[in-house]
């Protein structure tokens, strides 16, 4: 009588536990269903990237290949710091572009697509390192993955931050909106842009740093 007693307990506390599991990721994906939206939606971008890759014939293959490939970092400070730009740039314009979205009140539309055209950009890099063999899901873990995920979180973030901009924005043309009372909002705005650039520009210096290390072994 005792032992069920003690089995109806433990199978009660593990319900418990269960339901208390269940009831926090529930509550983390209603407060947070927005990152969680475009997290999906990068991802379903990185697909893409790979499938757009697959189903390329080789002639493109090999275009794609002069664009996509990295290249490990020789020089000096002037070479660091010209690979840095570039390896900085397209997220930054990527931010200006979503910055921009922002202060627009139709410009939610566009700054959800960003996600996804940054996913291609990594599923398809990350699809012509992985047909090289072992050596490049290697390069791919150590030289693409790291940096990409800095970049992928400023631009998921930024992408939120231009969406909601964007929608107060559209909520002052609505009859019953009231004009004007913005000015904290965008400087908050401006100053979460801004955490998102330094962002960008971190993301760049892991790439640098990475290949700096890595690249004489697993570059060209």
């Amino acid at each position: 009588m005792g032992i069920r007693r003690t089995n109806s307990g433990r199978l009660a506390s593990a319900s418990g536990v269960a339901a208390k599991t269940v009831a926090s990721w529930a509550e983390f994906l209603a407060a947070n269903r927005l990152m969680v939206l475009f997290s999906m939606v990068f991802l379903a971008g990185a697909v893409l990237g790979v499938v757009i890759y697959a189903m390329s014939d080789s002639a493109i293959a090999r275009e794609l290949g002069t664009i996509l490939e990295v290249r490990a970092v020789i020089g000096g400070f002037k070479d660091g710091v010209t690979a840095l730009f570039s390896s900085s740039f397209s997220t930054i314009l990527l931010l200006a572009l979503l910055f921009l979205c922002g202060l627009s009140a139709c410009g939610a539309p566009f700054a959800a697509v960003v996600p996804l055209f940054f996913g291609m950009g990594l599923g398809l890099t990350e699809a012509y390192y992985s047909a090289i063999g072992i050596k490049g899901y290697i390069a791919c873990a150590l030289l693409i993955v790291p940096h990409y995920l800095i970049a992928a979180i400023a631009l998921l973030y930024g992408s939120m931050e231009s969406i909601r901009m964007s929608l107060l924005l559209s909520r002052q043309l609505l009859p019953e909106g009231g004009m004007g009372g913005l000015w904290q909002d965008f400087k908050m705005y401006c100053v979460r842009f801004l955490v998102y650039l330094m962002l960008a520009f971190a993301s760049g210096v892991v790439d640098i740093l990475t290949r700096l290390i890595f690249g004489s072994l697993l570059l060209k």
